[in-house]
C-alpha cells in the first residue's frame, strides 16, 4: 500500500497509466459507514422479527377462542367487579396488577376476552423488542436478533400469551425490568451517571410491577441488587444504584403491603406460599409423611388441619384443602396458609433427602418443557363452572375458530423449545462461559436469574409449566450467546485450516532451488 492511500488521499495515475483515477474513502468515513449500514440492517433485521411476530401472533388470536383454568376466574372476578361496583377484593394469593390489568382493557376497548387476548399478544410483540434488547446488551447485535427470532416463533409462549392468566404481562414486566437494569449498569462514564440512575430507577419501577402480577419477582430482585457491585467498578455507585431501584420498587408495591396489613392482615404482596408448598408436597406421586410426630400435636387446631391435609394429600388437590381448612376449621385464609405451611415444612424436614431428590427431578423437568399441545389448551373451559355475573364472558367457539384450528396448531408449533431443550442446555451453558471468558459479566447475572426463578419453582410448588414460559425469552437470549460463539469458533477454525493448507500448498508448488 502507498503512503497516499495509507492516509486515505488520492492516488495520482502514473504516467502512461489509467486514465481513470482511483479514490479511497477517508478511514474515519469508512468506519462511520459501516457502523451506519450495520446499525441500518440491525434495524431492518429487527423490524422484520417484529412483523412476524405481529403477524403470526394476530394469525393465531383470530383463529382460537381465549384460553381459560381453574384460576382465569380469580383474576378476572375482581377486575370485573371493579368496573361494576367499585369495589376491588383479589383473594389473598392473587396480587392485584393483573386484574386491574384486565379492568383497563375491559374499561378501553369493552368486555370482550378476545380483545384482552389480542391486547396481549401486543404485549408480546413488545416482548420481543425487549428480548432484542436484552440480548445485544449482554451479547450483541446478531445475538439479539437470533434471540428475538426465537422469542417471536416460540409456541409455549404464543399459547401462553391466549391464556386468561398473568403469565403474558409477567413476561413483558420482566423484560422489561431487565431491559432497563442491563442499559443502566452499561453506561461508561460520570457523564452517564444520570442516566444510569435513572434506567436502574425504571427498572424498580417494572420490577415492582411484576413483583405485583407474580411475586416471584420479589427473588428478581434480591438478585439484581446483588449484582450491581459485580457489574458496576465502584461500590459508591453500587449503593446509589440500589437506592435508586428499591426507592421506586417501594413506591410501587408499598401501598398494596399497606392495604394488605390492613384487610387480610399481612404485610406482604400476596400469600400463597403455604398452598405453593402444599402443591409440591402432595402432587406429582410425592409420598411425604404427614403424620403427628411422636407424642402428638400440642395444638388441636393443628391436629385436626394435619388430619385433612392427609385426606387430601391422597386426592393431590391443594385448593380442595385450603377449602375444607378455611370451612371446618373455620379460619382465614392467613391462618389456613400457615397451617398449610407448617405441616409442608415438617413433612419436608422429616424427608430433606427426598425433597431434594425431588426438587432437582422437578427442576430438569421443568426446563426441558412440554411440547405444545393445542387440543388441551383449546377445551378445558367447557368444564368449568364460571360465576354468573360474568357467565356471558365465557367463549363459545365460533364457526370460524372450529375451521381454524389446524392453522393454529401450525403457528404455534413452528418452533417449540421442548423438543429442542437438550441443544438448549448446551447452547445456553455455552454463552454463559464465553461471556464470563470476555469479561460480559451481565451474562452472570442473567445466568443466574434463570436458574434461580427455576430453582424456586421446583422447590416451592414443583412441575407447573406456565411459571416457565416467562423464562422462555431469557433462555433464547443465552442459547443464542452461545450459538454465536459457536459459529465464531467455527468459522475461526475453518479460516486457520484454510491458511494452513493454503500455506502447505503454496510451500509444495514453489519452484527447487528458489530458496538462497
Amino acid at each position: 500500500m502507498s503512503a497516499a492511500e495509507s492516509v486515505g488521499q488520492p492516488v495520482p495515475v502514473p504516467p502512461g497509466g489509467s486514465t481513470t483515477a482511483r479514490l479511497t474513502v477517508p478511514a474515519a468515513w469508512r468506519t462511520r459507514l459501516h457502523a451506519v449500514t450495520g446499525r441500518r440492517a440491525t434495524t431492518l433485521a429487527l423490524l422484520a422479527i417484529l412483523v412476524l411476530a405481529f403477524g403470526i401472533r394476530v394469525g393465531f388470536s383470530f383463529r382460537a377462542p381465549p384460553f381459560v383454568t381453574n384460576d382465569s376466574l380469580s383474576y378476572l372476578l375482581p377486575g370485573f367487579d371493579l368496573l361494576h361496583s367499585g369495589t376491588f377484593a383479589p383473594i389473598l394469593k392473587r396480587p392485584p396488577f393483573y386484574s386491574l390489568f384486565i379492568a383497563g382493557v375491559f374499561q378501553a376497548f369493552g368486555e370482550d376476552l378476545r380483545l384482552l387476548m389480542l391486547v396481549q399478544h401486543l404485549l408480546g410483540v413488545g416482548t420481543v423488542a425487549l428480548a432484542f434488547g436484552i440480548g445485544r446488551l449482554v451479547f450483541g447485535s446478531v445475538p439479539g436478533l437470533l434471540a428475538a427470532l426465537l422469542t417471536a416463533l416460540s409456541g409455549p409462549i404464543i399459547v401462553t400469551e391466549h391464556y386468561v392468566m398473568s403469565e403474558a404481562l409477567f413476561t413483558f414486566l420482566l423484560a422489561g425490568g431487565l431491559f432497563a437494569y442491563f442499559g443502566g449498569v452499561s453506561g461508561g462514564g460520570r457523564g452517564d451517571r444520570v442516566t444510569r440512575i435513572g434506567l436502574l430507577a425504571l427498572a424498580g419501577a417494572l420490577l415492582g410491577l411484576a413483583a405485583l402480577t407474580r411475586p416471584i419477582a420479589q427473588l428478581v430482585l434480591l438478585l439484581l441488587l446483588g449484582g450491581l457491585p459485580v457489574l458496576l467498578p465502584r461500590w459508591r455507585p453500587a449503593i446509589i444504584s440500589a437506592v435508586a431501584m428499591l426507592a421506586l420498587y417501594a413506591v410501587v408495591v408499598l401501598p398494596w403491603m399497606v392495604r394488605n396489613h390492613a384487610v387480610p392482615g399481612t404485610l406482604a404482596i400476596a400469600g400463597g406460599t403455604g398452598e405453593g408448598l402444599a402443591v409440591r408436597t402432595i402432587r406429582y406421586e410425592q409420598r411425604f409423611n404427614f403424620r403427628e410426630p411422636p407424642g402428638g400435636d400440642a395444638d388441636r387446631q393443628l391436629a385436626r388441619a394435619r388430619r385433612i391435609y392427609r385426606d387430601e394429600a391422597e386426592d393431590g388437590s391443594a385448593f380442595e384443602l385450603a377449602r375444607r381448612l378455611r370451612d371446618e376449621l373455620r379460619v382465614s385464609e392467613i391462618e389456613a396458609e400457615r397451617l398449610m405451611r407448617t405441616i409442608a415444612l415438617d413433612a419436608i424436614m422429616r424427608q430433606p433427602g427426598y425433597y431434594l431428590a425431588g426438587t432437582a427431578d422437578m427442576l430438569v423437568q421443568t426446563f426441558a418443557g412440554r411440547t405444545v399441545r393445542l387440543r388441551q389448551d383449546w377445551l378445558p373451559w367447557r368444564n368449568i363452572a364460571w360465576d354468573e355475573r360474568v357467565q356471558h364472558l365465557l367463549p363459545a367457539e365460533s364457526a370460524v375458530e372450529q375451521r381454524g384450528f389446524a392453522t393454529a396448531e401450525r403457528l404455534a408449533t413452528r418452533y417449540d423449545p421442548a423438543r429442542v431443550a437438550p441443544i438448549l442446555a448446551v447452547l445456553g451453558l455455552a454463552g454463559i462461559l464465553a461471556g464470563l471468558r470476555r469479561g460480559r459479566r451481565p451474562v452472570l447475572v442473567l445466568g443466574a436469574l434463570v436458574l434461580a426463578l427455576l430453582v424456586a419453582g421446583a422447590a416451592l410448588i414443583g412441575i407447573e409449566w406456565r411459571y416457565r414460559f416467562p423464562l422462555d425469552p431469557l433462555i433464547n437470549i443465552l442459547a443464542a450467546g452461545g450459538l454465536a460463539t459457536v459459529v465464531e469458533v467455527a468459522v475461526g477454525c475453518w479460516r486457520r485450516t484454510s491458511g494452513t493448507r493454503a500455506a502447505a500448498s503454496a510451500g509444495l508448488s514453489a519452484p527447487a532451488g528458489t530458496a538462497s
